[in-house]
């Protein structure tokens, strides 16, 4: 079944919300995953206190799971057993030994070439960015629906599109085989980031 909804967390593009606040409000609002993503160099025992404080906000809402982005020391050292990890993290096949074969471990793309290496080593695919992001100091070009068309339907596990995705362009993405949907700007940088993801869980349920 299409139409998963990974909202990210992040501290950096806006000043209003906490990761803890955004993880509640995307939590309750319709989000399947949560997706803790801190880019900057904290010490690792902040970053598993931030972490541990939104798995408890993730287990009481029984819909969300906690992922947490790039860092599976903090994944391990709390007891998560899902990692987004980037081409320049830790490998997937180093984190499924370290977290065990029952981790859900996700990966990332930008191109075909770049998924093919990571069949068999990923659980899904986080493909873009699609329309283009600012929420990455140095982007990959934004590879358009029908690239994501091509990976969708050549990767034969489910692929996740992210980049400067908007509610009205959820139908297209779906359209073109996306599992589902990572969302960062258009719902962190909300005035209102419970509301956005329930505009974007409602939107995906229409698919």
């Amino acid at each position: 079944m299409q139409g998963v909804l990974h909202v990210i967390t992040d501290e950096t593009v806006q000043s209003s919300f906490s990761h803890a606040s955004l993880a509640e409000q995307a939590s309750a609002n319709g989000a399947d995953f949560v997706q803790y993503r801190e880019k900057r160099h904290f010490d690792t025992q902040s970053l598993c206190g931030v972490a541990a404080s939104i798995q408890e906000i993730c287990s009481k809402s029984k819909q969300s799971r906690l992922v947490v982005n790039d860092r599976v020391d903090v994944a391990c050292e709390i007891g998560a057993k899902a990692v987004h990890l980037g081409k320049h993290d830790l490998s997937t096949n180093i984190a499924r030994r370290i977290l065990g074969r029952s981790a859900f471990i996700g990966g990332t793309a930008n191109s075909l070439m770049e998924a093919r290496l990571l069949w068999k080593t990923v659980d899904y695919l986080g493909v873009g960015p699609i329309f283009g992001t600012t929420s990455k100091a140095n982007p990959a070009p934004a590879m358009g629906l029908d690239q994501l068309s091509r990976i969708c339907r050549e990767f034969p596990r489910p692929v996740i599109a992210i980049g400067n995705i908007q509610v009205e362009n959820v139908p297209d993405v779906i359209e073109a085989g996306a599992f589902g949907i990572a969302v960062l700007s258009a719902i962190v940088c909300s005035d209102d980031p419970g509301r956005s993801t329930l505009e974007f869980a409602r939107a995906l349920e229409k698919c």
